[in-house]
């Protein structure tokens, strides 16, 4: 098998280990996955929101897929796509705004379901340990569905129930807020694996 096939068959092998986070690599716990406090703003033709958010926590980080990868020792680079399958999430929020053109407001916990989120990605600049600071990662991930609860909300009932009939389009409105949260959680994992084992030694080009 070439270097390719290598990474995801072993990728792929290490869901469970890395379930409770390698200490070693910096590499936090997966089951659950605490994220930084985050601000949120989503805007588009039909989306208008700020959500201030704590204690966003993912369950289910771990079970994931790689589909396919594409690694360039020489370059520092490694591009290819990752599926999770069956992610939830739980955050305490604050919101306000309109979507879906009806004002929206309101704070308190609220929890989420996801099918499955396809992700691209592609790293760059993983060359040097000197130069791990200005390691690139760029992502973009698509949410094919989402089932959501909220409590807290204005008219909480009727916004739950508009908000599920209407999944795939926040599926898809949220999509690029989700790509931004991973970016800022794997990011400083990046680094850090960056100082430890540059790419080439990770992926001798003879390998």
């Amino acid at each position: 098998r070439n270097i390719n096939e290598c990474f995801i068959s072993a990728a792929n092998s290490l869901n469970e280990n890395v379930r409770s986070g390698i200490p070693e690599l910096g590499l936090r716990p997966l089951d659950p996955f605490v994220a930084p406090d985050l601000n949120i703003t989503l805007e588009s033709p039909i989306t208008d929101l700020f959500v201030a958010t704590q204690r966003f926590t993912f369950h289910r980080f771990y079970n994931y897929r790689f589909t396919s990868a594409d690694i360039r020792p020489k370059d520092g680079a490694v591009s290819g796509s990752v599926t999770f399958p069956d992610l939830g999430a739980s955050v305490d929020y604050i919101l306000q705004g309109h979507l879906i053109n009806l004002p929206i407001g309101g704070a308190g916990v609220a929890k989420f379901k996801f099918a499955a989120i396809n992700c691209d990605f592609l790293i760059d600049n993983w060359l040097e340990k000197a130069t791990c600071g200005e390691i690139k990662l760029e992502l973009t991930c698509k949410i094919e569905d989402v089932e959501m609860n909220f409590t807290g909300l204005s008219n909480e009932e009727m916004m739950n129930r508009l908000l599920n009939l209407s999944s795939k389009l926040v599926a898809s409105e949220v999509s690029p807020a989700y790509s931004n949260i991973f970016k800022a959680l794997l990011r400083p994992f990046l680094k850090r694996l960056c100082k430890k084992y540059p790419l080439g030694e990770l992926f001798p080009p003879s390998s």
